[in-house]
C-alpha cells in the first residue's frame, strides 16, 4: 500500500523573487521592476533582494559593532546606528563640512534617547531606500510608521521634559530627511520651516552676531542656512526664511563679501548669504521676469547689479584663497568643498546675467561651461559614478541637481544645455540630492525640450524656461512640475 501511495515530487526551493510573494507562497513572476502578481492586486513589490545585479553599494565587509560609545537598545538598532556610522553620516553631508552628521549629532544621541532613536529610525530608511528608492518607501506601511513613531516620540520629549532647543532642532533636520527619502517634499519642507521658525526665535538669523556660539550651533545654523536655500531653488515662489544680509549691506554701504577668507566655513556663510539675497531679489521682483533693464524700478536694477558685483568678488576671494598661502595645507575633501562653493557662485552669477539682460548669451554660457566643467571634475573624484543606474545615491543639499537643472533651464545655447543633461543622465542617473530627484528633473527638462519649436543649429533663440513656463513656473517645485507635465500630457 506505502509504494501504491503516490510520493510528492521534490522540487528545489526557489529562492528569487520578491519577498511579498514569498510570504504569501505564491510563485512571483519576476517582473522589472515590481512582479505583476503585487501590483495587479494593489501590494507594494519590494524588488528582488537575491539579485546581486541590484544590490545597493553597501560596504558588506563591516560585521563587528564599533560605535566608539555604549548605546542602549536592541541589537538590531544598535546594528542600525553602526550602519549610519559607517554608510549613512557622510553621505547625507557630501561635498560639504560632516561635522554635524558625523560627530555632533552622535554625541548628542548619547544623552538625549529621542535623538538616537530618531537616528535609528533614519539608518533604516537610508539603508532601504539604497534598495527600493523613494517610491516603494512611501508607500511601505512599515516605513510610514517609522516615521510615526519618531513623531511621537519628540511629542512627548518636549511636552514632558525640560526639552532644549537643540534637540528640536536636531530632530527637525533627521525629520526633514525622512521625508526627503520617502519623496515627501512638502512635508519634508514643513518640517525644515518648523525648524527655521524655532531658530529665528533664538535669535540666529544673521551669523556675523552669533559669533559666540560653540560648534553644535554654529553647524546647526549653517545647515539651516544651507537647506533653506535649497527649498527656495526647489520652489521658487518660496523666498528664503532667513534674512542673511544685513540693511548696510542692502544699501551698499558695506561689502557682503570680506577681502579674504579664513576659513571654507567663512567662504561657505558669505555663499549662503549671497544665495539668499539674490533668490529674495529675484522673489519680490518676480513679476519683472524677463523684463529689459530700462523697464526695470531703477531701485530693482540697482540692487541687481550690486548682487552681481558681490558674487563677482566672491569668485576673486574664493580664488585667492585657493592659491594663497595656506592653499598647500587643504587636504582633498577640503579642495572638493571649495570647488562646489565655488561652483554655485558662478552660477548664480550667470542666473544674474541673464537675469539683467545687459550680457551676451556667450558671456553667460562660457560661466555655465565652467561651472559644468568643476561639476565634472567633482563628480568623477567622487567615486560615485555609476552609469548604470542601478545605484541609489542620496545626500543633503549638494546642489548639484538643482544647479544643473536651472542651467538647463536658463541657458540660450544648446550645447551647454546637452553638457549639463548629459552630467544628470550618466553620473546622477539614480541620485536624490534632498528634495531634488534627479530622474524627475531629467523628464522635466526632456519634455519641455520636445515642447521648443527651435531649429536644431547649436545656438537657441530663447531658453526652456520660457518654452515650458507653465510647466516650470507649477506651484509645488519640482513635484508641481512633474504633475502638470503629466495633466498636459493627458489632456493633449
Amino acid at each position: 500500500m506505502a509504494s501504491a501511495q503516490r510520493q510528492r515530487r521534490s522540487m528545489p526551493k526557489v529562492r528569487t523573487g520578491c519577498a511579498t510573494c514569498k510570504s504569501r507562497r505564491v510563485k512571483c513572476d519576476e517582473a522589472r521592476p515590481s512582479c505583476k502578481r503585487c501590483t495587479s492586486t494593489g501590494r507594494v513589490c519590494p524588488g528582488y533582494r537575491s539579485d546581486t545585479r541590484l544590490q545597493p553599494k553597501i560596504n558588506n565587509e563591516i560585521k563587528i559593532y564599533s560605535i566608539p560609545f555604549k548605546v542602549p537598545g536592541s541589537k538590531a538598532d544598535r546594528e542600525l546606528l553602526h550602519f549610519y556610522c559607517c554608510e549613512a553620516s557622510e553621505s547625507l553631508s557630501r561635498f560639504s563640512d560632516t561635522t554635524l552628521w558625523t560627530h555632533l549629532v552622535l554625541q548628542q544621541s548619547q544623552h538625549q534617547p529621542v535623538i538616537r532613536n530618531a537616528l535609528v529610525a533614519l539608518s533604516s530608511l537610508y539603508r532601504d531606500y539604497l534598495q527600493v528608492g523613494s517610491q516603494q518607501l512611501k508607500m511601505s506601511p512599515q516605513h510610514i510608521q517609522l516615521i510615526a513613531r519618531s513623531h511621537r516620540q519628540l511629542s512627548t520629549h518636549l511636552v514632558f521634559q525640560d526639552a532644549s532647543p537643540e534637540t528640536a532642532l536636531i530632530c527637525s533636520i533627521i525629520f526633514y530627511a525622512f521625508e526627503c527619502l520617502v519623496g515627501n517634499t512638502q512635508q519634508a519642507i514643513w518640517h525644515l520651516n518648523q525648524g527655521l521658525a524655532l531658530l529665528q526665535r533664538l535669535g540666529n538669523n544673521v551669523p556675523s552676531v552669533q559669533a559666540d556660539f560653540d560648534g553644535i550651533n554654529r553647524q546647526l545654523r549653517t545647515v539651516f542656512m544651507r537647506l533653506d536655500i535649497h527649498a527656495s531653488l526647489f520652489i521658487m515662489e518660496r523666498a528664503p526664511v532667513l534674512d542673511l544680509v544685513s540693511p548696510e549691506q542692502l544699501a551698499g554701504q558695506a561689502h557682503v563679501v570680506p577681502e579674504h577668507f579664513t576659513s571654507i566655513s567663512d567662504a561657505e556663510e558669505t555663499l549662503l548669504a549671497l544665495q539668499s539675497w539674490t533668490l529674495r531679489h529675484l522673489y519680490f521682483y518676480i513679476g519683472f521676469k524677463g523684463v529689459p533693464q530700462d523697464r526695470l524700478p531703477p531701485h530693482a536694477l540697482s540692487e541687481r547689479l550690486r548682487i552681481k558685483s558681490e558674487l563677482r568678488r566672491l569668485e576673486i576671494a574664493i580664488t585667492d584663497f585657493a592659491t594663497g598661502v595656506n592653499a598647500h595645507s587643504l587636504t582633498p575633501v577640503q579642495r572638493q568643498q571649495l570647488t562646489l562653493i565655488e561652483i554655485q557662485a558662478r552660477t548664480f552669477y550667470g542666473v544674474v546675467l541673464e537675469n539683467l539682460i545687459l550680457y551676451t548669451d556667450s558671456e553667460v554660457a562660457s560661466r555655465f561651461n565652467l561651472a559644468i566643467d568643476q561639476i565634472t571634475q567633482v563628480l568623477s573624484t567622487s567615486g560615485k559614478e555609476d552609469d548604470s543606474g542601478l545605484h541609489r545615491d542620496f545626500t543633503l543639499s549638494s546642489n548639484i541637481i538643482a544647479l544643473l537643472y536651472f542651467v538647463c533651464m536658463k541657458t540660450h545655447d544648446r550645447r551647454v544645455l546637452n553638457r549639463a543633461l548629459s552630467l544628470m543622465q550618466g553620473h546622477l542617473a539614480s541620485a536624490r540630492d534632498g528634495l531634488w530627484d534627479s530622474r524627475m528633473a531629467v523628464t522635466i527638462i526632456k519634455a519641455v525640450q520636445e515642447k521648443s519649436v527651435q531649429d536644431d543649429g547649436p545656438q537657441m533663440a530663447i531658453s526652456l524656461e520660457y518654452v515650458g513656463d507653465r510647466i516650470v513656473d507649477a506651484d509645488g517645485g519640482l513635484d508641481g512640475a512633474f504633475q502638470m507635465l503629466q495633466i498636459s500630457e493627458q489632456s493633449c
